[in-house]
């Protein structure tokens, strides 16, 4: 079938589509498609369409199918102005993030599936876990890493596991710390106390960085950068305290 090109008038993020206007033909009877063109057509990228967008695509009845872009409208310049703003506050934080803010606001404008500032983030602030190694229970190196990120800020420090207990000896002190109730699919639980110990630490000795909890994980940052992250929403917090 015949490859037509339509403009969006309306978008239902709700329901996950959009409404389209046919630019040709006499008859404007608006037809629909989903919110997110289908990359296995186009190769588009992970964006939703946004009111304004000219797209083109089969249609088939009342819907249209194999949708590519035309012409994407621009992501509104305040948009784009708060990630230059962002982007700048950061580098002052010496995270350099190697992206334009037009590039980075358009994926948070239209609610795009990467996020590739917050998985810049996430690269250059050291995580807790390590996902991609192993299961936090499976994790053979996990309580070193935690000691060697602690030396620069709390020398000597070291934390052990206890023999036969749910529990960890943290050094200097000998301090025992009882294991949360976690499970495999919820890890996060299992090492809240141990956190709350780091960071009770951290602070004690005015450190410039903490623990902060992430969607999943705990990520070493200053406080004011994780506030700062945070209200930009690149920082999903959890329940979990840390």
């Amino acid at each position: 079938m015949a490859q037509e090109t339509f403009t969006v008038e309306e978008i239902n993020p709700k329901h996950g589509f959009a409404r389209l206007r046919p630019e040709a033909g006499q008859v404007q009877v608006q037809v629909h498609t989903a919110l997110y063109p289908d990359p296995e057509f186009t190769n588009a990228p992970p964006f939703q369409l946004r009111k304004g967008d000219r797209v083109s695509g089969v249609r088939r009845g009342q819907t249209v199918s194999e949708v590519s872009w035309v012409e994407r409208v621009e992501p509104p310049w305040e948009e784009v102005e708060r990630v230059a703003e962002l982007l700048a506050v950061l580098e002052r934080w010496e995270i350099r993030v190697p992206f334009e803010a037009r590039v980075l606001a358009e994926h948070a404008w239209r609610d795009s599936k990467e996020n590739p500032l917050r998985d810049e983030l996430q690269a250059q602030l050291p995580t807790f876990f390590d996902f991609e190694g192993a299961h936090p229970f499976e994790d053979p190196t996990l309580l070193e890493r935690l000691s060697a990120a602690m030396q620069p800020y709390l020398p000597g420090f070291s934390v052990q596991p206890v023999q036969g207990q749910p529990a960890v000896r943290v050094e200097p002190g000998s301090v025992e710390i009882v294991a949360g109730v976690g499970s495999w699919d919820l890890p996060q639980p299992t090492f809240a106390p141990m956190i709350a110990e780091v960071n009770a630490r951290l602070a004690a000795v005015q450190a410039p960085v903490r623990w902060v909890p992430t969607r999943e994980d705990w990520m070493l940052a200053p406080p004011a950068l994780a506030a700062l992250l945070q209200k930009h929403g690149l920082l999903e917090g959890t329940a979990i305290p840390a």
